[in-house]
């Protein structure tokens, strides 16, 4: 009786939905900088382990048009990646320009088991399938 309790309680714990990330972002050194805490640090070590492009890819920073419907069609801030004390810092290669607002756009590929999975859950027309965290230098 016990072994199919433990079963049970292993079924449940297993098939349990993994928590979102909670991503935050703020400006740093004078409005110079992102920072980007959140994610598990030891993925993002992973992540960054040969360059930066993975960063890029992960944590991509825009420009939010005047148009606010035409975001998806932003090119991404050119910049640099420095992983640092659990936390991503981002400096564009030009200054954030004052009283102007940017998005970061995160992807969270963790909440699905593989990428199919992600496409499959996550692409339904009005559901993004990522998060748009906005700031503003």
């Amino acid at each position: 009786m016990r072994k199919l309790y433990a079963l049970f309680f292993l079924a449940v714990v297993g098939c349990s939905r993994s928590t979102p990330v909670l991503v935050k972002t703020e400006l740093v050194n004078n409005g110079i900088t992102l920072k980007i805490t959140g994610p598990d640090s030891t993925i993002l070590n992973d992540i960054a382990r040969g360059d930066s492009t993975g960063l890029q890819a992960l944590f991509p920073v825009y420009s939010m048009p005047a148009d606010t419907d035409m975001k998806d069609f932003q090119d991404q801030q050119p910049g640099k990646y420095l992983l640092k004390n659990g936390g991503v810092f981002f400096t564009p290669d030009t200054p954030f320009k004052h009283q102007q607002t940017y998005f970061l756009r995160y992807y969270d590929y963790a909440l699905s088991g593989n990428v199919w999975e992600f496409i499959k859950t996550n692409n339904h027309k009005g559901k993004p399938p990522h998060a748009d965290y906005t700031f503003t230098p």
